[in-house]
């Protein structure tokens, strides 16, 4: 087939699945990949904010005669980010082969080739890799995460690429 029709193919495709999903029928191709998805909670960088609003507009009640409006408005715009950062859900997927997360407002994503180990700790999961930046870490304090459906579905997707997979929960409860 030419190069122009299988774009046109796969754009009509698109759109044919974007509008069945709205409609919560499935998806029709290969097209889209079946993938696991973990969703957490954020909840301490946004009370963080929210301490900050209510701090600063006390603060500036105290120093001057009053609250102006502009001290409302900046108190109403750290709320509307915290709200912003609390309804936007961090997540893991797990695909066929390659695993996705949100870091820094992009989502960030490994290949199997990238994946060094992942260690699954009770309440936690770490995933090691040869990208630049620091591991990937998934915490049930922190954000919230079924840590413990995580780690079955990232233990299953470890051994179909063999990658190595560090178990110290299931080594504390063998002891």
């Amino acid at each position: 087939m030419a190069s122009s029709f299988e774009r046109a193919v796969k754009r009509n495709q698109h759109k044919v699945n974007k509008n069945r999903k709205k409609k919560g029928q499935p998806v029709l191709g290969s097209g889209m990949e079946n993938e696991d998805i973990f969703k957490g909670r954020a909840f301490i960088f946004p009370f963080v904010l929210v301490v900050l609003a209510f701090m600063f507009l006390t603060l500036s009640g105290v120093t001057k005669d009053g609250i102006s409006g502009f001290d409302w408005f900046v108190f109403i715009l750290y709320i509307g980010l915290a709200l912003m950062y609390f309804l936007r859900r961090p997540y893991l997927k797990v695909g066929k082969k390659r695993i996705k997360t949100i870091k820094l407002s992009r989502e960030r994503s490994l290949g199997v080739e990238d994946i060094k180990r992942i260690v699954v700790d009770k309440g936690s999961i770490i995933i090691e890799h040869n990208a630049k930046g620091s591991n990937w870490a998934f915490s049930r304090l922190l954000n919230l995460y079924d840590t413990d459906a995580m780690g079955e579905r990232l233990i299953t997707f470890a051994q179909t690429h063999q990658i190595p997979v560090e178990d110290k929960k299931a080594l504390k409860e063998a002891k």
